[in-house]
C-alpha cells in the first residue's frame, strides 16, 4: 500500500489529443495510479492524432479536466449537428470515433473552473475585477490571453497578459497560450507548450515544485495558436 502522504498531483497542458506524448510525460513523473492524482486544463481535443485514446487515458486515471475553448466547439458543434446544422468544427465530433456519444456525455460535466484548496486550474484565465470564480464569464475563463478593462477584446496586441490583472489568493494553474509559452510566475502557471504543433507538453507538479516536459513526436498540425 501507498501512503496518502506521498500522493502528488500533475498538472498538463493543452493536449489535442497527443497521447503518445501523454503517455512519455506520466512515464517520466513515475505516476502511480490510485496514488497520484492527474489534472487537464482543458484543450484535450481538436487538431491532434489521438482524441479518443487520449480521453480514454485521462478517464482511466480519473483524471479531473476544466473545459477548454476547443473542447466547448466541440459541444457546440455536437448540438448543431443534432439540430441538422453544418457547424464549423464538424470534424471534432467526427473525430471522437464510435464512443462519441459517451466522450460527448463526459466533456458536457466538465466544469469551466476548478478550485482546489491551494490552487485554482482554469483553461485561459480569470476575469480581471470579478472576485467570485462562479460570478466570472465562462467565455473569458476559456479565452482570455490579454484583458482590454471590458473583456471585448481577450487577446489583442498592446493590451496586457491578464495575468498581470489579477492577484488571486491561490496559484493559478491553466494553459491556452501557446504562442507566450510556459509561464512560471509565483502565482500563475501557464502550461500550454505547443505540443500538437511540434513544441512539447508540460506538466507541473505543485508537491515538488518543478516541471517535465516532453518533445512532440512531430508538429501534428500548422501553427495555429487560437
Amino acid at each position: 500500500m501507498t501512503s496518502a502522504s506521498n500522493a502528488r498531483r500533475l498538472f498538463v497542458g493543452d493536449l489535442h489529443g497527443c497521447l503518445a506524448e501523454l503517455n512519455e510525460l506520466l512515464d517520466r513523473f513515475g505516476f502511480h495510479p490510485g496514488r497520484d492524482r492527474l489534472f487537464s486544463v482543458g484543450d484535450v481535443i481538436g487538431k491532434g492524432p489521438d482524441v479518443p485514446g487520449t480521453l480514454r487515458r485521462l478517464k482511466d486515471l480519473e483524471a479531473q479536466a476544466v473545459l477548454g475553448n476547443h473542447d466547448f466547439a466541440l459541444l457546440q458543434a455536437a448540438r448543431q449537428i443534432k439540430a441538422g446544422k453544418h457547424p464549423k468544427h464538424r470534424d471534432y465530433p467526427e473525430s471522437l470515433g464510435p464512443e462519441r456519444d459517451e466522450w460527448i456525455a463526459w466533456i458536457s460535466a466538465w466544469p469551466v473552473f476548478l478550485d482546489l484548496p491551494d490552487i485554482i486550474m482554469v483553461h485561459a484565465g480569470l476575469e480581471p475585477g470579478e472576485q467570485d470564480l462562479s460570478a466570472m464569464a465562462p467565455r473569458i475563463l476559456m479565452q482570455i490571453r490579454t484583458w482590454d478593462g471590458k473583456g471585448a477584446h481577450l487577446d489583442r496586441e498592446g493590451d496586457p497578459p491578464w495575468f498581470e490583472c489579477v492577484k488571486p489568493e491561490k496559484t493559478v494553474v491553466f494553459g491556452h497560450w501557446a504562442q507566450r509559452g510556459l509561464i512560471d510566475l509565483p502565482k500563475f502557471k501557464g502550461l500550454d507548450t505547443g505540443c500538437v504543433y511540434g513544441g512539447k507538453l508540460t506538466g507541473w507538479c505543485p508537491e515538488e515544485n518543478r516541471f517535465l516536459q516532453v518533445d512532440a513526436k512531430r508538429a501534428y498540425t500548422p501553427i495555429h495558436y487560437h
